[in-house]
């Protein structure tokens, strides 16, 4: 009897053993899944940081462009008082030729009259 009743331990066993088969391997794919989400929330963690950083680089650039653009902003103001523009330069010399013509014919008047 005891080796039958071995036989029926081992064949109890197997039977088991076909009937854990499908809860172990379940188990492994839930492992694995579980790996998988853990890499992605990683990947995505890792790739949220990478973003701060471009973000960072970018608002300090934008910052610095902005100085730039005031620096500019100040220096025109500054070259708008040397210089002259060239459309107020010939408005004066139009204002100073007519003068001119002005005094051109006061003086013929007046040498005319001198006669």
């Amino acid at each position: 009897m005891t080796t039958q009743a071995q036989g029926n331990t081992q064949g109890n066993s197997q039977q088991e053993y076909r009937h854990r088969r499908p809860f172990e391997f379940e188990r492994h794919l839930q492992t694995g899944i579980q790996l998988i989400l853990v890499m992605l929330l990683g990947w995505a963690g890792f790739k949220l940081v990478t973003l701060g950083e471009d973000n960072a680089v970018l608002r300090e650039r934008i910052a610095y462009q902005g100085e730039q653009i005031e620096s500019l902003r100040r220096d025109l103001r500054e070259w708008s008082n040397l210089y002259y523009r060239k459309s107020d330069a010939e408005q004066r010399a139009e204002e100073v030729d007519s003068r001119l013509d002005a005094l051109g014919e006061r003086l013929s008047t007046l040498e005319e009259q001198s006669r």
